[in-house]
């Protein structure tokens, strides 16, 4: 219980948007392909990414997050 809180708490930090779109990802790829699944996230990032471009600061904010060596990171019990 205490690993789920800590998930939806990191779930919860991100943009609502951004979440939304991909819950649609998963839900809609459970029913495609590995490729068409995937393809379908790239659609849905790059429609966000659209969507919320101004003036190129949130695509600097988002390659400043990235290349930051102590930004969380989430591990996969994969």
């Amino acid at each position: 219980l205490k690993r789920a809180i800590e998930l939806s708490a990191n779930i919860a930090s991100n943009d609502p948007l951004m979440v939304r779109r991909y819950k649609r990802a998963m839900v809609e790829g459970t029913n495609m392909t590995l490729h068409n699944g995937l393809q379908r996230e790239r659609e849905l990032g790059i429609s966000h990414y659209l969507e919320i471009v101004g003036d190129g600061a949130t695509f600097e904010t988002a390659k400043d997050f990235i290349s930051d060596d102590k930004r969380p990171r989430a591990h996969s019990k994969l």
